[in-house]
């Protein structure tokens, strides 16, 4: 029997409906279950503590990717194993780990044991397990979690589009927003540039292969390889900038593109050149503003339960309608 502390986020864009209490301890029965709605960011970091404290073998977090982030930092080094049950919009990292919005399938996983360990990715002391970056993206990850906060309608029309909803709002900024680049200086032992000195409108740092459900950014990056990826895009007005993320988001990946720079690596240092303060964003939430943005990685960090080998019979489904994959 496991001690399992649940975590649920009813503010995430699918609210708690995918993974109901009554679902959870009907799954998990035969465990010791504590199951937690913080009010708030506080309450939640307060139950977090409170709970890897007492000594807890698995915290489940019921939410979005925001949530996965958050949890995350508590876990890191530690050997508390971490279940993410999606039920946001985007969910990449659940989506990463082959984790879908059933929670039969998530508990055959747990009971499995299967787990695997994962690198994470730091950012000037916080901790980031998907993606992120700046730029443009950042500015997108903003604008949707400011108007996901300030708008019900919104809310409900994340709930309608659910991934779609960060390719509409990037699809707005684009056409209506002015072309802008930053000055940057990259610093790394793996960037292929002759020049640190680079014009970028947008930089993603990548530990799986899509951001945004569907954007394919980093087609051979993994995650458990004690490396990350850095995709530099150079290009230097917005239509040829539109090509380029175009064929990402139909998940094709612009191989021939000679402004768009892809490499791995453990080190990455971003300057900015005009010395006002870079805003970055990490598992769709946005960090701390800073002049220089330091990055390593830290290998083998956090213990998840996950499995992308297999998809097996989910009772929501008719057998006709599930693809059986090896």
């Amino acid at each position: 029997m496991a001690r399992i502390s649940v975590f649920l986020n009813s503010q995430a864009s699918q609210g708690n409906s995918c993974f109901s209490r009554e679902d959870i301890l009907k799954f998990f029965i035969d465990h010791e279950l504590a199951i937690h709605s913080p009010k708030n960011l506080d309450d939640l970091n307060k139950k977090l503590n409170e709970e890897i404290s007492s000594g807890v073998d698995y915290i489940f977090s019921v939410g979005g990717d925001g949530t996965v982030n958050t949890i995350s930092q508590h876990l890191v080094g530690k050997k508390i194993k971490l279940m993410v049950l999606p039920a946001g919009t985007a969910n990449d990292f659940a989506t990463e780990n082959g984790i879908t919005k059933c929670v039969k399938r998530a508990s055959e996983i747990f009971h499995l044991n299967l787990t695997k360990k994962i690198d994470a990715i730091n950012i000037n002391g916080t901790y980031m397990m998907s993606n992120g970056g700046l730029g443009i993206a950042c500015e997108v990850a903003k604008s949707v979690n400011s108007l996901r906060k300030s708008s019900p309608f919104f809310k409900k029309l994340m709930k309608l589009l659910g991934k779609e909803t960060y390719s509409l709002i990037y699809a707005y900024k684009m056409l209506v927003k002015p072309f802008s680049s930053r000055r940057l200086f990259i610093e790394s032992p793996d960037s292929p540039l002759l020049d640190p000195r680079i014009s970028s409108p947008l930089i993603l740092i990548n530990n799986q292969e899509y951001i945004g459900g569907k954007f394919r950014v980093a087609p051979a990056t993994r995650n458990d390889d004690g490396k990350f990826n850095v995709t530099l895009f150079l290009h230097k007005n917005k239509i040829d900038l539109m090509k380029c993320t175009l064929q990402m988001l139909q998940g094709v990946y612009p191989k021939n593109d000679p402004e768009l720079i892809s490499f791995e690596t453990d080190r990455l240092t971003i300057n900015a050149i005009d010395n006002n303060p870079l805003e970055f964003f990490g598992d769709g939430e946005t960090f701390s503003p800073s002049k220089t943005l330091d990055i390593n990685i830290r290998i083998k960090a956090l213990e998840v339960c996950g499995d992308k080998t297999e998809v097996l019979y989910c009772p929501d489904l008719t057998k006709n309608e599930v693809e059986l994959k090896q």
